[in-house]
């Protein structure tokens, strides 16, 4: 089976050794500063992000609440935003999100033949997919 290409948006607390691995993978890449303010709001870039269809890769907590501030449901929001939410060292980051490019290719292949997000939490010793 042929790898995809994902496209994704690295949010402004995301280290460019994130989004070099993301390219280096074969992956498209947006980085917010280079369409939005560097203080662009998070509902703005989720927004962003949803319509657009890339997968928004933060090490931002607040992407959890964003649904309550832009007046969705839960699942109205998370029907629409594809998320790599890392939890994770920062200086790590690169490495597990790459270690985790086998199961983050084949998550978002699955969210898409479902019609579903996909949303997968990477932690310094475990990975978390939200289905």
């Amino acid at each position: 089976m042929e790898r995809p290409c994902i496209q994704f948006f690295t949010d402004n607390c995301v280290a460019d050794s994130v989004g070099n691995m993301l390219t280096s993978n074969g992956h498209g890449l947006t980085r917010l500063r280079e369409c939005m303010a560097r203080d662009t709001k998070d509902p703005l870039i989720a927004l962003a992000c949803m319509e657009s269809g890339h997968v928004l890769v933060s090490h931002d907590n607040d992407f959890r609440e964003i649904a309550r501030r832009l007046q969705m449901t839960q699942k109205q929001y998370q029907k629409m935003l594809h998320r790599v939410d890392l939890r994770c060292f920062e200086p790590e980051a690169a490495r597990r999100i790459s270690d985790a490019m086998a199961l983050i290719e084949a998550e978002w292949l699955l969210a898409n033949e479902r019609g579903e997000p996909m949303v997968i939490e990477i932690r310094d010793n475990t990975i978390l997919l939200r289905r």
